[in-house]
């Protein structure tokens, strides 16, 4: 039985830190870009990955300056936020850059800390279960975490995404993290498992994929994993699995978006548009993205336990002797030789209690960034 709708468009919802509380003004009238029953509305900053939907926020910011009509929100860059390792702190690290081990056992226990990817120039890539598993914060992470994963208790996870009086929508934020210039592009592939430890649920996996050029806006409920959460990991990864995040984007209207093909230019051959650079290399979150299928406080209710993320970027392949294990005997690039970008987890959009939100209904995210700031400023 299909749940209620889900209607975010007629109230201002915050983007939030996990464990901040900001208090967020109501704006009434002020209208979210938003998703309804033909899921999903084309929006030239947005795109369906297998079951995630990737949204550019230099491209969010451009439409939310250009286009007011639409309704998006006003001027100053509403999408954009930090990504600086001393912003990170006050989030979920999944995977970081840097030197400094970015902790989350201030934020959330049981998890684990955030995967370090720097590794001095050694490699030219990064996947979780590289020999690198990261401490564990609480005991009750006993027989749930493993050594090719991010792991964190869903209840945990739950329960940082409850404040303010209602549960927010889980965004993963991705920042390139990323010296390299605007042709930059790098080859992801990930999954998130919701897992029953203790018990005999099967898992719950939800993939990212290559972007099919025919339909970008490809209803994500519509694909199925056929990964397992198994130690061998190369066994289930093939080189097409691969989605390539995009560092220079051509905009022709708020509806129309295409890579640009050199990083420099939108040729008119190809429709023409306003250039958007999105790799801000480690100043500013490029992209945030979602699993609109992915209930987890309904999963948490049914039985299951553990959230457990697996991640693979950069290079692999090939005769480098930096790049990593071979998959499916080819070569999966560009490669990364600068950055090996940041992934953290974030508060969007509230969800009203006794809704499951579906791909037809979720809104896009929440934009106002105006109590996040006011808690920096109160810290500062």
């Amino acid at each position: 039985m299909k749940t209620p709708k889900l209607s975010m468009s007629a109230a201002l919802v915050g983007l939030a830190l996990l464990g901040m509380q900001p208090a967020i003004a109501q704006q009434p009238g002020v209208q979210l870009p938003s998703y309804n029953d033909t899921y999903p509305v084309p929006n030239a900053a947005c795109a369906t990955f297998g079951n995630l939907v990737s949204c550019s926020t230099g491209v969010l910011d451009y439409l939310a300056n250009t286009y007011p009509e639409r309704g998006f929100l006003p001027p100053p860059d509403p999408y954009s936020f930090p990504a600086n390792e001393g912003s990170l702190h006050a989030s979920i690290v999944v995977t970081a850059n840097g030197g400094e081990t970015l902790y989350n056992g201030d934020q959330i226990a049981p998890s684990e800390d955030g995967f370090t990817t720097n590794n001095g120039g050694t490699k030219n890539y990064f996947f979780t279960g590289d020999a690198n598993d990261p401490v564990n914060n609480g005991t009750l992470l006993t027989g749930a975490d493993t050594p090719y994963s991010w792991d964190v208790g869903l209840a945990a996870l739950n329960q940082k995404l409850t404040f303010g009086g209602a549960y927010h929508q889980l965004l993963i934020a991705f920042d390139f993290n990323n010296p390299q210039g605007s042709v930059s592009s790098i080859p992801i592939w990930s999954t998130v498992t919701i897992r029953d430890v203790d018990g005999s649920k099967p898992d719950v996996v939800v993939e990212t994929q290559a972007l099919d050029p025919n339909n970008v806006f490809k209803d994500p409920a519509l694909f199925e994993s056929t990964k397992n959460f198994a130690t061998d990991t190369l066994s289930q990864l093939h080189a097409g699995d691969f989605a390539m995040t995009t560092g220079a984007i051509c905009v022709v209207s708020p509806v129309v978006s295409y890579p640009s093909p050199d990083g420099t230019s939108c040729p008119t051959t190809m429709g023409g548009g306003y250039l958007i650079i999105t790799n801000r290399a480690s100043s500013a979150v490029e992209f945030i993205n979602y699993f609109p299928t992915l209930d987890l406080k309904g999963l948490e209710a049914s039985g299951y336990d553990t959230f457990s993320a697996q991640v693979w970027t950069g290079c692999f392949g090939g005769t480098d002797p930096k790049n990593g294990p071979a998959v499916d005997g080819g070569v999966v690039g560009p490669c990364d030789r600068g950055g090996y970008g940041d992934i953290f987890l974030l508060a969007g959009n509230a969800i009203p209690d006794n809704q499951t939100p579906e791909p037809g209904t979720l809104a896009l995210l929440g934009a106002s960034l105006l109590g996040l700031i006011g808690w920096r400023r109160s810290a500062a």
